[in-house]
């Protein structure tokens, strides 16, 4: 087996381990990210400990927006025209200002009410949409709340968004 067999070989069995501990249900969304993780990541030895995977899963995102960026502006910009797009842009958001790394249910209520937008009538519904377009993830629950964290495709999608709205005036 060539060393390049053999480090691929290792990421794949280390984001078999990571995805077991994933709920059923995000298991196949869940897997190719991660295994990107591990597979973007250079190998240095044989085996890796679990604080390492860890590590390797969850890194710090340094804010790419200044801090100051009101939430009405940013939706301005971004200007998503759907729930899902919405949910999206609000994790973006939280992410990228260095508000929050992961959100819940009550941090999108409250960016909606920000917006001073109707929120949908079915929220589990709306975020099982971002969850199938594997925009958004299940991230560790904190003191019993549901939480979520944006996946590099729900950045990519955010990030699309700002750019089609950039148009020729050259303003974002």
């Amino acid at each position: 087996m060539s060393n390049q067999e053999q480090v691929l070989s290792e990421a794949l069995q280390r984001a078999i381990q990571v995805v077991e501990s994933v709920e059923d249900r995000y298991r196949e969304a869940a897997f190719p990210i991660i295994l990107q993780a591990f597979i973007g990541v250079p190998v240095t030895s044989a085996s890796v400990n679990e604080a390492s995977q860890e590590k390797l899963v969850s890194q710090t995102v340094e804010p790419s927006l200044p801090p100051t960026l009101s939430v009405n502006e940013f939706f301005r910009r971004a200007n998503p025209d759907t729930h899902p797009a919405r949910f999206v842009t609000a994790a973006y958001y939280l992410l990228h200002t260095g508000k929050a790394e992961q959100f819940s249910q009550a941090d999108i209520i409250d960016i909606y009410h920000k917006l001073r937008q109707s929120q949908p009538k079915n929220f589990t519904d709306v975020m099982n949409q971002c969850i199938k377009k594997v925009f958004v993830i299940d991230a560790p629950t904190k003191e019993k709340q549901k939480c979520w964290v944006i996946t590099p495709d729900g950045e990519r999608y955010v990030e699309g968004l700002l750019n089609d709205n950039n148009g020729s005036n050259g303003v974002l």
